[in-house]
This record gives structure tokens, sequence and C-alpha cells, in this order.
């Protein structure tokens, strides 16, 4: 069984600070892995794909990492794990189905989603290094145990072809509001798609990425070693870490009042008022985390983007004890203002209290 001991608690991912942080909320590394002489899951047959799910199980058992099938996890906690990044939005629905949940959030994994193993390694900063790393570890115990499926011309087999050879997918999630607020952003992203590299909106709409939020990762698995993926990306990441740093630099040196008034007007809203939508607190916090970075905001930056996620719906509903899917939209949106204000305005808070 898979559960949160509290929806707050303050160990993650979301809230473990790294390298680059100011810019650099997160590092990821995906393997994709399917076992040898089996179907791939979109046609497996009902008995095999319990035949694979118990073999991958009893692997990650040996590893001391739990799993547990989707249909025992309260539907609350898989959304609240779909906000946290550890399973997609289709898996929360496959009840038959298994996952996995590290200690503390950093390692996680699906069995039986479009491969029979996704296993992903989450990491706070700039820390790809790490990830793959970590991800290795596990990938190679793993194998002591399963047989992956692989060839010599292919490498890793994936039911998607983009996933075949290394099998990894490494990604960046960056926060950069300058690059936005001085609109170097679509020069800065056709760039990197040019290069080879996948972007997209963290908090998407309609209109780009909500709180000025992206993550880049490789286009496909193939063609190069997985070190040489995560020296691509590190290098790509680490220009535009600096680009946003120097557009950072370049507006409060131009607009200081108006760098100031953006980020001063956001914490006093996301510390007075009553009702806060989604999307209102995503954009809000995304100018307090960068007040706190430039140092016009004397906060943990490790809170303000926790709270980002913490603020999600499903973990709103987890504080004001409400399951429902369909729960009472103005109720969800005090309770989250109640949230953000009592965490922004104490200085040492107890997760646990914040209960509306």
């Amino acid at each position: 069984m898979i559960s949160f001991s509290s929806a707050g608690a303050t160990t993650g991912w979301f809230q473990e600070s790294g390298p680059d942080y100011d810019v650099v909320l997160s590092s990821r590394v995906r393997l994709s892995r399917n076992l040898a002489g089996r179907s791939f899951p979109h046609v497996l047959q009902s008995d095999e794909e319990e035949e694979v799910q118990s073999e991958v199980i009893a692997a990650f058992a040996s590893l001391g990492l739990a799993t547990a099938r989707i249909g025992e996890i309260p539907q609350l906690e898989r959304r609240m794990m779909l906000e946290r990044h550890f399973i997609s939005r289709d898996f929360t629905l496959q009840t038959e189905k298994a996952c996995m949940l590290g200690p503390e959030g950093r390692v996680s994994a699906m069995v039986n989603e479009i491969d029979h193993v996704r296993l992903s390694v989450l990491r706070g900063g700039r820390d790809l290094e790490g990830c793959r790393v970590d991800a290795d570890s596990i990938d190679s115990q793993l194998e002591s145990d399963l047989d992956f499926a692989a060839s010599l011309e292919w490498g890793y087999l994936s039911a998607r072809v983009l996933n075949c050879g290394t099998g990894m997918r490494c990604s960046v999630m960056l926060h950069l509001p300058a690059l936005v607020e001085t609109g170097l952003i679509e020069k800065a992203l056709k760039a990197i798609v040019q290069v080879g590299m996948n972007v997209k909106g963290f908090f998407a709409d309609d209109e780009g990425s909500l709180g000025q939020m992206y993550q880049i990762s490789n286009q496909f698995t193939f063609g190069f070693t997985e070190t040489d993926f995560i020296e691509k990306l590190d290098a790509i990441t680490h220009q535009l870490i600096h680009y946003e740093r120097k557009a950072r630099g370049d507006l409060l040196e131009s607009s200081p009042v108006d760098v100031e008034d953006r980020v001063l007007r956001a914490l006093g809203l996301l510390r007075y008022c009553k009702k806060l939508s989604v999307r209102e607190v995503i954009e809000y916090l995304s100018s307090v985390r960068l007040g706190v970075a430039l140092g016009i905001v004397q906060a943990p930056l490790e809170r303000v983007t926790a709270l980002l996620f913490l603020s999600q719906k499903a973990h709103v509903q987890y504080f004001v004890q409400d399951e429902e899917e369909s729960a009472d939209a103005d109720i969800l949106d005090h309770a989250r203002a109640r949230i953000v204000r009592d965490s922004l305005i104490r200085d040492d808070v107890n997760w646990e209290d914040l209960h509306v």
C-alpha cells in the first residue's frame, strides 16, 4: 500500500534544493525496460500481464522497494501521486496495474504502463548525473532478477520506437520568468528544439506555461550513450541558467520598481487573500519565487517551490478531507488560500496543522 503520512510532508524531490535551484527546480532520469520473451503491455493477455507484473514486483521487493496495485490506492492518493509526477494521468485509472514509490518520493516506477517497467529518479536542482547514477544502480540490481529485452542493433527494446536504444529520458524543470518577461523565451525555446530537445510547459494551459516553468528533455533515446544525452542536456541547461540570470539582472537594473512591485504585489495577495484558484496560486508563487531568488523577499525557496505542488487540487482536498473528484471549487479555493497564507506567514510551519 502506498500512502502519504502527510500531504505536506517536507521531504521529497519538490522540496529538495540542489545546484542552481534558483532556476532549476528539478532533474529527472527515466528508464524504459521490457522483459525478454514477453509481449509489450498494450497487447498482453490478462494472464501474461499478471505474470509480468508478479515478476517485476518480486524484483522490486528484493531491493526493499514497496509496490501496490493502483486499485488498492485510494483515488485521492492516486491524484496526489499524479500531481507529484510519480504516475501518468491514464495510469491512475488502471486499477489492476501496479506502481512503486521509494522512500521520500525520489524513486518511482510504473509497471505495465507503456513498457513493463518505467523507472524514474527525481532530484531537486540541477543534478542529472546524480539521477543517472541512482537510476543505473537500481536498473543493474533489477537485471540480476529480470531478463530485459535488448538487441545489438536496437539496444533496449520498447513499445515505442523513440524509447529504444538507451531507453533513457532525461529532463529538467526550469523556472524562466525573466526570459518570458524580456520576450526572449520563444527564441530560446526554438533554439532548444532545433538541437533535438523537447520543450513543454510544466503547468500548461492553452497559452503556454503557467508560472513560466518549462520542462526540457531529449526527443529520442537512441544513437548516443546515456552519458552523451546527460551531457548535452546539462550543457543546454547551463546556457539557460546563464541567460535567465542575466535577464533577471537586466530587469533589476532597468526597472527595479516594476520588478519589486510584481513580487510584493504577488506576496501580498498570497498572504492576505481569502480565495485562490490553481491558476492564480501558480502565477503568484512564480513571482514570489523570483523575488526570493533575487533577494527581494526573505523566505525559504524550498517552501515556495513545495507550495506549487501542495496547493494543487488533490492535495488541497486532502487537507479539507474531501475525496470527491467534484469537490466544491469555492471550498477548495478558500482552503488553498488558507494553506498558502499560513505557510508564508509562519516562520516554522507544522504542515500537519494546516487542515482547514
